[in-house]
């Protein structure tokens, strides 16, 4: 494998997060074959699409061009495939520093995922960090892709470690990753929400072979104010993903991604249905 990923089948994310606007707070966006899933389409690109109406709303309204992302939460009640969609904004509160926002999904007039958006300017406070170091990348990194078939996997160049394999039956049920974006090297939150939501579940690399493992709710906390950041040329995000406990039916996984130079960007958890 060469260092960078070779073309594939995959997404202009530009024409991914495009949305119209059809008036009152709504917008029309449409999922494409690249963002397939291993159940109906990516949730992660659904998030992102979420994320870019919301604050195409907050900029119309004006609020603070400081002001970014620090919190989200998705909750997919119900499937979304290919094709058109609907977003509806409502911001719920707009405060000096905070603004609120709710963001509902639908496809064919039936909802899918409902979000909530906390957007914030900058705060003071104090800095500490007791997060699990970020992981070294080893020699010997696999590149992640299905260059053969449309998914969502080919839309981020990812290199997992050597240990990190499906259906593997290892101790833990865990990815480390070193990733970047296809499309250049500069990203926002809404790709940085899709990337949270990125990688096949952790359990699967504790199984045997293939089981249930359908997110029911993602959540997303950006720890780092910029709302924009660059890497450098060979520059990677490290990841994380471990899903800890599996008990009666659902899953929990934890996931950590850091900057190349080892900060704590994002803290992602995801409640799965497994087994």
């Amino acid at each position: 494998m060469t260092e960078h990923a070779a073309e594939g089948i995959r997404a202009s994310w530009t024409d991914s997060v495009a949305i119209a606007p059809i008036g009152d707070g709504r917008f029309r966006a449409r999922v494409g074959e690249q963002w397939t899933s291993l159940q109906g389409v990516h949730g992660g690109v659904v998030a992102a699409l979420a994320l870019t109406a919301t604050e195409r709303v907050l900029a119309e309204l004006g609020v603070d061009p400081a002001t970014t992302l620090r919190a989200a939460t998705f909750g997919y009640v119900s499937g979304n495939v290919q094709g058109e969609i609907e977003i509806e904004v409502d911001v719920i509160r707009r405060g000096r520093a905070m603004v609120t926002s709710h963001a509902t999904t639908s496809q064919g007039g039936k909802t899918t995922t409902v979000a909530r958006f906390h957007h914030s300017t900058p705060w003071e406070g104090p800095v500490y960090s007791a997060a699990p170091p970020m992981p070294i990348r080893p020699e010997g990194t696999v590149l992640l892709a299905r260059p053969e078939r449309p998914s969502h996997i080919n839309n981020v160049e990812t290199h997992l470690h050597p240990d990190t394999k499906m259906f593997a039956e290892t101790e833990l049920a865990e990815w480390l990753a070193w990733s970047r974006p296809q499309d250049g090297s500069t990203f926002d939150a809404a790709w940085l929400a899709m990337f949270g939501d990125y990688f096949p579940p952790a359990v699967f690399t504790r199984a045997s072979g293939p089981q249930r493992a359908v997110t029911i709710e993602y959540s997303l906390q950006i720890h780092d104010a910029r709302g924009s950041w660059t890497l450098g040329e060979d520059e990677y995000l490290a990841a994380r993903m471990h899903a800890f406990h599996s008990h009666d039916g659902f899953a929990v996984e934890d996931g950590w991604i850091y900057l190349p130079d080892g900060a704590l960007l994002a803290t992602v958890r995801q409640t799965r249905l497994a087994g």
